[in-house]
């Protein structure tokens, strides 16, 4: 039987681990600095039940190692000896460094992510007013209209196309050859067709997709584990962050990804690239930390099980477009043929869950889906109005160009600009009149066709 103890130690060292077995014994240094732990068990049984996480702050603990190995690993990730066969050693965390700090980190996160958005959202405003103000003849007050706004970002666009013009020129001139050209054009031309909310979900699923190539590089899993995985019995809270862009396996970044493609996209059309991107990211931060808490409160230290995916963020936009459109249906994978409307796919999805709590089941982190679909509903319902508005309209007061929005706040951030009677403007793409919509998308869709003959008359 193996057995832990502490022993005193009359040299420099004032504390040493020992491990005793029936043949040998080995004697452990004290850690550096940033790993010293301060012991509380004299002694311990490796196979004894160990103590509550919030009663025990910190102690040596041990529990199987399911890898077969021979090394103590602490909980940063290092190694101490390896003369120890099958056990590692950790340290169970402080009541603060378990509840209080990843508190605190999600509250810094959120807030942090919501003022950003807001203040690049209030940037870009600017910019549209500042461009519709220039093309008047004379310096008028009012807001612009829903056609100058419209005009202003067709103008935009049709830039990007022309700056796409020039870097093809520029890529001419270093020699690559014709056939990298034609596939750079293509790829860059083929981003610039898509829809703003395809762009930023792409963009969302090209960091994912990083990230699971990371997992997949054998030298770095000791990093990956470490910094892209959560596990509520380390210290590290900034893996509330990270671990929602990671996954391991390609059938779970798989099925995320299709499903954030699939939710996301009407999502973002309704919030405007800004909100939505600040709306993902606190919801996936929430539920990882509801997960973790939960967690800390029912489950043994050495009993925890690490977790990583987008799965809480994702939940969240599918509880978030079940509010939004309680009339549409969804189709599932392996049920192509079944159409079922949103809201009854909801509740299936988050019944299922609660019986995995229940059931105690551990495949899928069920604490961390219930709290995404949870804190989306709760967003759609109040926190629009509790939240963002809040901060668009400290974001313009804060501008010394507000003058420029004139008496109105905007409340919403989507496409287009419409004026309303109560002097509040509200940024969607639905208010633009359908002549105006059809008329920028047309200068657009000939400026884009004239680009494309061009180039195909250079290929050929």
């Amino acid at each position: 039987m193996l057995r832990i103890s502490l022993a005193r130690n009359s040299m420099a060292s004032p504390w040493s681990l020992r491990t005793l077995t029936t043949t040998r014994s080995t004697t452990l240094s004290r850690p550096s600095a940033p790993q010293r732990f301060v012991p509380l068990l004299r002694s311990c049984q490796a196979q004894t039940r160990f103590p509550s996480p919030l009663k025990q702050a910190r102690s040596y603990s041990t529990h199987p190692n399911p890898t077969g190995g021979s090394q103590y690993t602490l909980a940063d990730g290092s190694t101490s000896l390896s003369t120890a066969p099958r056990y590692i050693l950790f340290r169970v965390p402080t009541p603060f460094q378990a509840i209080v700090k990843p508190i605190l980190v999600t509250a810094a996160t959120s807030f942090g992510v919501f003022a950003t958005a807001a203040y690049v959202w209030e940037r870009q405003q600017v910019t549209l007013i500042k461009r519709i103000q220039a093309w008047r003849s004379s310096s008028r007050s009012e807001r612009p209209s829903a056609r100058e706004f419209v005009q202003a970002q067709s103008e935009i666009l049709q830039e990007q196309w022309g700056n796409l013009l020039e870097r093809y020129r520029w890529i001419q001139q270093i020699g690559i050859p014709v056939e990298l050209q034609k596939m750079l054009f293509m790829m860059r031309s083929r981003w610039m067709e898509l829809s703003p909310g395809e762009r930023t979900v792409w963009s969302l699923i090209a960091v994912n997709s990083v990230v699971f190539g990371a997992w997949q590089v054998p030298r770095w899993a000791p990093f990956m584990q470490k910094w892209f995985m959560h596990d509520p019995s380390s210290s590290r809270s900034i893996t509330l962050l990270t671990s929602m862009f990671s996954h391991q396996h390609l059938w779970h970044f798989g099925l995320n990804m299709f499903a954030l493609h699939s939710f996301a996209v009407p999502l973002h059309d309704q919030m405007g690239r800004e909100q939505f991107l600040a709306f993902y990211l606190t919801t996936g931060v929430t539920a990882s930390l509801a997960s973790h808490l939960f967690t800390v409160a029912r489950v043994p230290w050495a009993k925890m099980i690490p977790s990583l995916g987008a799965s809480g963020a994702l939940f969240g936009c599918i509880s978030s477009t079940a509010y939004m459109y309680p009339d549409a249906s969804v189709y599932i994978i392996f049920l192509p043929f079944l159409p079922i409307k949103i809201p009854v796919a909801l509740g299936a999805m988050m019944g299922l869950d609660l019986v995995g709590i229940l059931k105690n089941w551990k495949m899928f982190d069920h604490y961390a889906h219930l709290a995404g679909s949870t804190f989306g509903l709760a967003y759609m319902y109040a926190g629009k109005d509790l939240v963002w508005t809040p901060l668009q309209q400290k974001a313009i007061e804060l501008n010394k160009d507000a003058k420029l929005f004139g008496k109105g706040v905007p409340t919403e951030t989507k496409a287009a600009v419409r004026p309303r009677s109560s002097s509040v403007i509200e940024v969607t793409s639905e208010n633009a009149t359908d002549k105006e919509e059809r008329l920028a998308k047309d200068l657009l869709q000939a400026r884009v066709d004239r680009i494309k003959g061009w180039w195909n008359s250079k290929g050929n």
